[in-house]
């Protein structure tokens, strides 16, 4: 019985360490998949601010484009890299993602989205504006000839997007290229 109880002895430490192995493995990638998901929108909440009056915030850092935010609502930064502002209602069931680019107005929307019926117009800011309300949510590109913001937005679940048409006509008119006055009838 020694020599059989002996191995059977390692065997059992040996199952031991394999289910403690398997084990921690699980607990790994559960971490890992949870750093993944949790951690990023964490963090982008670190630097979410509401403001307290209607301000002025360039789109990305040191970008020519910016957009006037109406007081009460949380900007956000997105990701490094990205370039994105987010800016999200009071009752937090609005979310305006703007991202400045090189493309025009039309290029913008085109690559933004494919959806029919989009209306083009004349803002007050002397921008144009190209934008229509997809299954998805709400897309625009506002700019000149030169320079465009791609905005995006979307409701929470549950609630309705035609709420707040009023609030993305303002975010919409906030919008500012080379942050300076309106654009002038012939710039455009």
């Amino acid at each position: 019985m020694g020599s059989s109880g002996d191995t059977a002895a390692r065997w059992r430490v040996r199952e031991a360490l394999i289910v403690i192995a398997g084990i921690s493995a699980v607990i790994a990638v559960l971490v890992g998949i949870l750093a993944l998901t949790v951690l990023p929108p964490a963090l982008a909440n670190l630097s979410a601010q509401a403001v307290e009056a209607d301000t002025r915030v360039p789109i990305a850092d040191g970008d020519e484009a910016s957009v006037l935010v109406p007081a009460g609502w949380v900007l956000q930064r997105s990701a490094v890299g990205e370039g994105a502002l987010r800016v999200g209602s009071p009752d937090a069931e609005l979310t305006v993602s703007l991202v400045a680019t090189d493309a025009g107005v039309d290029a913008a929307f085109a690559v933004a989205t494919d959806a029919p019926g989009a209306v083009t117009e004349r803002l007050a800011s002397g921008l144009d504006a190209r934008h229509v309300f997809a299954a998805d949510g709400f897309v625009a590109a506002v700019g000149s000839g030169r320079t465009a913001v791609v905005v995006r937005a979307e409701a929470a679940p549950g609630a309705e997007l035609g709420r707040y048409d009023t609030a993305l006509a303002m975010i919409l008119d906030g919008i500012r290229i080379d942050a300076s006055a309106p654009v002038a009838e012939g710039d455009a």
